[in-house]
């Protein structure tokens, strides 16, 4: 009973001690800390658009066999965003559709 209980003890030691970022701040530092600014080596997204300029409606879209259609061309686009956070007054007046 001892032996399962300093078992249950270490694993759960273990878990708390491994879930945590290791970042060696301190003071003012650890206390601003923003873990959305850390610089990781992200890729970029890719995002593939479908050109629907002949786009099927009504009975025809319904009627139509999806295994008869022609191929489409594919355009693949990367999707990066280096662009800083705003905060503060400027991010509660921000218009995100005006970007």
């Amino acid at each position: 009973m001892k032996s399962i209980l300093l078992a249950f003890a270490f694993m759960t030691i273990a878990t708390f001690s491994f879930a945590q970022d290791r970042n060696d701040l301190k003071g003012p530092a650890a206390k601003n800390y923003k873990p959305w600014q850390k610089s990781d080596n992200t890729t970029p997204k890719k995002v593939y658009t479908v050109d629907t300029s002949d786009k099927l409606q009504g009975p025809s879209a319904k009627n139509e066999k999806a295994w008869k259609g022609e191929k489409q061309n594919f355009q693949q686009i990367e999707l990066v965003s280096n662009k800083p956070r705003t905060t503060g007054p400027k991010a509660k007046n921000a218009k995100p559709w005006n970007n």
